[in-house]
């Protein structure tokens, strides 16, 4: 790296902008209405970049040097596209200002101001609409909002500025308005996951989102980005702010987690295949070689039906490779940033994957270590991970059933049987109760890893083999001041591990989808 003083070379800078071309497209990208005008502004900017690099004095400012260059490439580039558009405004500030229909000469005007007032923040907003809209004098005002008169008064004055300064350009509204992205954060960590609802019925949230990846964005800009009014974006920046995937600074935000975006998703889905292709084909082996070595083992409930077996036998491999020996091998540090938990946050755009939803996992205890473990896969009908994760109680008295106990119930947990009789964990037989999962001693379990040992080997080495692919492609689609947190989250991918060849499994006919009431992948350990 260049000492201090010392110009940045011609090599050096030509790596740096070479590596920037993709990150510089989507956000051309994300700023154009089509991918030929993204291709021109980008090309732009690179040529600037290349014009400009002979004054960059240090390696480590060239990511804020390209994101200058990129700003006012696109400032100009706008003004470039600018029509006049004629809409005086009185500079005056009168306590008797006519309303705005007064000032404006033409329809198109007053559409301008509309569009104009939606992107005002939200003091200025709240002020101007109280003024010309609902007549108060700024006495009035002052005292609605808890102001003094002379800050009304200042406000008012900027936002007529800002109001005429915006209706004398043209604003290009982003893709997004009208083509707008889909987007799920996902959670890996300690405790119940509060992100999952962040974005899942927000259209606006997951847009916000996407449009603060690749640029800092204020307000404004972002409500052009996605076409949608300041008033109703506020609620959502806020949330998002307050749950720590978007930031406010300099009032700009940015999104603040690592999005594995369509186009990196897509790239990546296509190195991966062999790999995954290859742990189905491990896993099949596993289920054609290993079955009447697995049922002497000697556990109940599962055994005697094939199919489910072949569930139950897939989703330990899968839990035990992918989770314990994959991941157990990285030292893992949880973030702490997220209010409430230790966890990964991350987001994925859908691109119309063919593999089927997601997938969920837990493992919980009672107070002897008996625990009962869930591999849920949406295909299966709702997660049973769900229906436990928050109710010890449930898990006591499952756990109660399984080490033999039928009754002496409390009036609750009867309630709670009922429960589990009606969602198929448990059927009663007279005044007997047996589960409808596997139930191993720790001896068995231990017998069963032990035969599952090099299978489970074998899938671990595919994982970390996809993982440093996908790990690669990441970085290069990943903005420059997220590429550190790209490194060391691109390890979660290894879910793809697991999803994808189930996935696969399912379209080969090698597993079968549960049944109604059927728990495949639910299993129980004691001792």
């Amino acid at each position: 790296m260049p000492k201090g003083g010392d110009l940045l070379d011609r090599e050096t800078s030509d790596e740096r902008i070479t590596d920037a071309a993709k990150t510089l497209f989507s956000y051309c990208r994300a700023r154009t209405g089509s991918r030929e005008e993204a291709e021109d502004l980008s090309q732009d900017i690179l040529l600037e970049l290349l014009r400009s690099r002979g004054s960059l004095r240090d390696d480590r400012a060239f990511y804020g040097f390209m994101w200058a260059v990129a700003g006012n490439v696109y400032k100009n580039w706008c003004k470039k596209r600018a029509r006049p558009v004629n809409a005086p405004l009185d500079e005056r500030l009168p306590d008797d200002s006519p309303p705005f229909a007064a000032l404006l000469e033409k329809e198109t005007d007053l559409a301008l101001l509309r569009r104009e007032l939606a992107l005002l923040t939200e003091r200025h907003r709240k002020v101007t609409v109280l003024y010309y809209f609902e007549g108060l004098r700024v006495a009035g005002i002052a005292e609605k909002m808890g102001l003094s008169e002379g800050m009304v008064k200042f406000l008012l004055f900027k936002s007529r500025q800002i109001l005429k300064e915006g209706m004398d350009m043209e604003r290009t509204t982003g893709s997004l308005s009208f083509q707008p992205g889909s987007l799920q954060l996902r959670f890996w960590g300690s405790g119940s996951n509060p992100f999952w609802k962040t974005c899942e019925d927000s259209l606006i949230a997951q847009n916000i989102l996407l449009a603060c990846y690749n640029d800092r964005c204020t307000a404004e800009e972002i409500s052009l980005q996605i076409g949608v009014a300041v008033p109703y974006l506020e609620k959502d920046l806020q949330k998002l702010c307050g749950m720590g995937v978007l930031t406010k600074k300099g009032g700009r935000y940015e999104t603040a987690v690592v999005i594995f975006t369509k186009e990196a998703a897509a790239e990546a889905d296509a190195k991966m295949l062999p790999l995954q292709k290859e742990i189905a084909g491990i896993i099949d082996a596993c289920l054609r070689e290993k079955p009447g070595g697995i049922k002497g083992i000697g556990f109940y409930q599962g055994a005697e039906n094939d199919s489910l077996l072949r569930w139950h036998i897939a989703a330990i491999l899968l839990e035990q490779a992918v989770i314990h020996k994959y991941q157990g091998s990285l030292e893992v540090a949880y973030p702490t940033r997220f209010p409430g938990c230790e966890a990964f946050v991350w987001g994925e755009e859908d691109y119309g994957c063919r593999w089927f939803g997601g997938f969920g996992t837990t493992i919980k205890h009672n107070a002897a270590g008996d625990y009962v473990r869930f591999l849920d896969f949406s295909v299966n009908g709702p997660m049973d991970h769900h229906y436990f994760f928050n109710y010890p109680n449930r898990v006591n008295v499952l756990l109660d059933i399984a080490n033999g106990k039928s009754s002496d119930f409390s009036e609750n947990d009867r309630e709670e049987i009922a429960g589990f009789i009606q969602r198929g964990f448990v059927e009663k037989t007279g005044d007997m109760l047996h589960l409808r999962l596997p139930v191993f001693t720790k001896g068995q379990f231990e017998a069963l890893l032990a035969m599952l040992d090099g299978t489970t080997t074998e899938i671990a080495e595919r994982t970390r083999a996809m993982v440093a692919a996908v790990t690669e492609i990441l970085l290069q689609h990943t903005p420059a001041a997220m590429k550190k947190e790209a490194e060391s989250i691109a390890w979660l991918k290894m879910f793809d591990a697991i999803n994808a060849p189930v996935s696969l499994m399912l379209d080969a006919g090698t597993l079968g989808r549960a049944a109604e009431n059927e728990h495949p992948t639910a299993y129980i350990v004691l001792g």
